[in-house]
């Protein structure tokens, strides 16, 4: 065995007994040499991080401990020492060392750069962190250069998740500085020392952004962040170490006179962190970090490398022409949401790679997420006390109150794809086994989808059976506006509905137009065909304008008449006698579509993307369209003409029409469940059979006796149904039904139950209106579109033998309110003829 220090192993016969090429004698003598042995630990950790830790035996037999923590030193003539130059300093002898104001204990570690020593400050009594240069290094520029940037850098920031650096100055003609001493470990020897769970990765990154941010917000790259330069101090505290290789960014306030450092095109950084930028010997930026982050993040994450290779050329290599293998594919639960912010920031396109703060962001979202459903699973479980939240708590600044979402399906956040120089806003909900793009027509507005219930219960449904990927056209909504001279055509949009899939890591997808966004789903089906599962267009047109051959569509000047109307009246419900006429009339959503409009587009923009719209002929296209493709169009549009999705359909090989009564434009009003059943059929297989969840809940049921002849009184029903629905409201209803009979509410509370029935009782008195109540409490069979059961029956058998204008409630009711401060008459009803007499009881009021 040949050594370079009398006993060591050279590094060919380490490597040999990581990939098991040794002789089995030899591998026991090396292992056991390796693992008492402060050099070869050191050498060894220097393997293990340029890719070789999936090559080390599993069993445990060989570990490599913390530098500095143990081990014992091969000799004594190999024994790293300190040596301070012409100073006497022996940390072995009985002499205490002192640097300046500082008492030195013990040395910490020794690079390339200098020594690190613990020392402790003799004014403050603190303990402390001193880097050395070594004497070797004083008398080159181009280091002396690096240390003093690296004292200037870190003493730019001042954040708890980054040293903290207390003096520089010199000992002995050599240079230094003095930091705080972090009581603790580095990442990388906690990590081998164990698997880190999910939590714990999510804790201490959430840290380790926020310090990366404010380095970032400074205008300094740190270009070696690793495990080894991170610190996890005992309380949980995470540090950012080692800016020796920092550099200020060209923006930056801070000086530097890095260039001939970095004009030599050397590799700067550790080779298994570093980003394809970095690899070439390229000038890095912020982003640069991010890349490293991601990895450290798939590192912590897996326990291994994104980019292994067997030497340092290999993991460059790797670096700059693979992807990693998928995070689903190396044996760890990792959230979907943590795999897609990974693999953002190893995007090999800077561009595509978040800023250091919307990963941190990102992170103490997903934080909070995944602690609410780990209550919702068990609310008898309350996290233990442990260093990482505590850390995480004080560090990211939580003083506030965070209270959980309850997001439709598990809504995802709002987030940005970048399309060239446009950010897309772009958002996901559900988790089926397709992908469906959904392309809203006209303008749109992410946000406000979600702010009427018709609109945000077609999505919903949408996402039962599919992965919904929504997003704003580039100019309206939430993605980036532009001038209106510059909004996109058809082949741009197409681009960002390209961009979003990208970042939704959607390879494939169906894609699901309404009116215009019928033609935008067709141009990209025949573009991109492999990115394409299938269409779905509803109420949509391969032409705007008519022509000779297209006799459906609006004149020029019939299309010029609505552009004036547009510029005159827009912030109002413009269109919706022809879009929703079954709702045209209704206030509320009268007022939504006028302020989802606004929301949507300005003037100027609606006016733009109307007239560009215009110009839409598609035609040519659709028979070179290969997928699969279905298209719903209502027999009475008033917006679009039947014909016009007939023609469409007529004109794509294979394709599926399917006409439905209706006449309203937009899907989500009228019998939207009638268009949601064509498109789950076509794309499953299958109808969608209505999910009905048994409850324990009190059902109210309320009978009205209306003159049908007497045109006040149906007036007054109209009136009395909003009223009831405010107050059903008002005491908490789950579940509120109009049917031919009169009202049925469910509620799950009985005492707030029976004080809604008496306030909608005396509503019904005040608007000449004669009722009848009953309420029971049981089994309720809750589904999308109706309410049934024994406690709904049982309520509708109380109601219709109750007197006008009287409550009466069942006896498991009066049982469950006692204590209540509600008072009851007792009394009975039969209610079928010959069956026995059941107590119910009635509400004095």
């Amino acid at each position: 065995m040949n050594s370079a220090n009398s006993n060591c192993p050279d590094a060919l016969t380490i490597q040999s007994v990581l990939n098991d090429s040794c002789d089995p004698a030899a591998r026991t003598e090396v292992e056991s040499h390796i693992d008492e042995c402060e050099d070869c630990q050191r050498r060894l950790s220097e393997v293990a991080e340029s890719g070789w830790r999936d090559l080390m035996p599993k069993d445990g037999r060989l570990s490599i401990k913390e530098t500095g923590t143990g081990g014992r030193p091969c000799s004594d003539e190999t024994r790293h020492k300190p040596s301070l130059a012409t100073s006497s300093i022996d940390l072995d002898g009985a002499e205490t060392t002192v640097i300046q104001n500082y008492e030195v204990v013990s040395e910490i570690a020794r690079g390339g750069m200098g020594v690190v020593y613990r020392a402790i400050d003799r004014t403050l009594g603190r303990d402390v962190a001193i880097k050395l240069l070594s004497s070797d290094r004083v008398e080159d520029a181009i280091w002396l250069d690096r240390f003093h940037r690296e004292a200037r850098l870190t003493s730019a920031l001042n954040h708890p998740n980054v040293v903290t650096i207390f003096e520089v100055g010199e000992f002995n003609r050599l240079p230094f500085f003095a930091t705080e001493f972090v009581h603790g470990v580095t990442l990388r020897s906690l990590m081998r020392r164990r698997r880190l769970t999910i939590a714990e990765t999510i804790g201490y990154a959430i840290q380790i952004t926020a310090g990366l941010t404010a380095a970032h917000a400074r205008g300094i790259v740190h270009r070696d962040l690793k495990p080894a330069n991170l610190m996890v101090r005992d309380d949980g505290i995470v540090k950012i170490l080692d800016f020796g290789l920092a550099r200020p960014t060209r923006n930056s306030e801070i000086t530097s006179s890095e260039s001939s450092l970095s004009a030599s095109g050397l590799l700067i950084g550790t080779i298994a962190y570093m980003s394809p930028e970095q690899a070439r010997g390229r000038e890095v930026d912020t982003q640069s970090d991010i890349f490293s982050l991601g990895t450290l993040l798939y590192f912590m994450l897996t326990g291994r490398q994104p980019f292994p290779g067997e030497t340092p050329s290999d993991v460059s290599a790797a670096i700059l022409t693979r992807m990693p293998k998928p995070l689903t594919e190396v044996g760890t639960q990792v959230p979907p949401d943590v795999r897609k912010l990974v693999m953002q920031c190893l995007s090999k396109d800077t561009q595509h790679r978040p800023s250091a703060d919307r990963v941190h962001q990102e992170l103490k979202r997903i934080a909070a997420v995944l602690t609410a459903e780990s209550a919702v699973a068990d609310p008898s479980v309350r996290p233990e006390p442990n260093h990482t939240a505590s850390a995480v708590t004080q560090v990211a600044g939580h003083s506030d109150t965070v209270t959980p979402a309850s997001p439709p399906a598990e809504l995802s956040p709002i987030r940005y794809a970048a399309s060239g120089d446009v950010n897309i806003a772009w958002q996901e909900i559900g988790h089926g086994p397709i992908d469906l793009v959904f392309v809203m027509g006209w303008v749109s507005h992410l946000e406000w989808f979600w702010k009427h219930p018709s609109f945000a219960s077609f999505l919903k449904r949408l996402a039962s059976f599919s992965r919904v990927i929504l997003f704003d056209k580039r100019g309206t909504g939430l993605s980036d506006k532009v001038p209106v001279n510059e909004l996109p055509t058809l082949e741009t949009r197409m681009d960002d509905v390209r961009a979003v899939m990208e970042a939704a890591e959607s390879e494939r997808a169906v894609l699901c137009g309404v009116s215009e966004g019928g033609p935008l789903c067709t141009l990209f089906a025949a573009t991109y065909p492999q990115k394409t599962i299938a269409i779905a267009m509803i109420g949509c047109y391969a032409r705007r304008l008519w022509a000779e051959d297209y006799p459906w569509g609006p004149t020029a000047e019939a299309r010029e008449v609505f552009l004036e109307e547009l510029r005159h009246n827009w912030g109002g419900p413009l269109g919706i006698e022809d879009r929703a006429p079954t709702l045209s009339d209704d206030p509320e959503f009268r007022q939504w579509w006028a302020s989802y409009l606004r929301m949507g587009a300005s003037p100027g923009a609606a006016v733009a993307l109307t007239r560009m719209n215009a110009q839409i002929d598609v035609r040519p296209i659709l028979p070179s369209i290969q997928v699969p493709t279905l298209v719903i169009h209502r027999m009475d549009d008033r917006c679009l003409l039947v014909e016009e999705g007939r023609h469409m359909a007529e004109l794509i090989p294979g394709a599926k029409f399917v006409e439905l009564p209706g006449a309203d434009h937009l899907p989500f009003v009228g019998d939207a469940e009638a268009i949601l059943d064509e498109i789950e059929e076509f794309l499953t297989g299958k109808r969608h059979a209505p999910q009905v969840d048994r409850v324990l809940a009190t059902a109210v049921q309320i009978l009205l006796d209306v003159d049908e002849n007497s045109d006040a009184q149906l007036n007054a029903v109209s009136q009395f149904h909003a009223l009831a629905a405010h107050q059903a409201d008002l005491f908490r209803g789950q579940k509120f039904t109009v049917n031919s009979d009169g009202l049925l509410i469910t509620f799950d509370g009985p005492a707030r139950a029976v004080r809604a029935a008496n306030a909608i009782c005396s509503l019904a008195s005040r608007l000449d209106l004669n009722l009848r109540c009953g309420l029971d409490t049981g089994p309720c069979d809750i589904g999308p579109d109706a309410v049934t059961g024994p406690a709904v029956e049982q309520a509708y058998r109380i109601a219709s033998t109750a007197s006008l204008q009287s409550v009466v409630v069942s006896e498991s009711v009066f049982h469950l309110v006692s204590g209540a401060g509600l008072e009851f008459v007792p009394g009975s009803i039969s209610p079928e003829p010959d069956a026995s007499e059941v107590r119910v009881f009635h509400l004095v009021r």
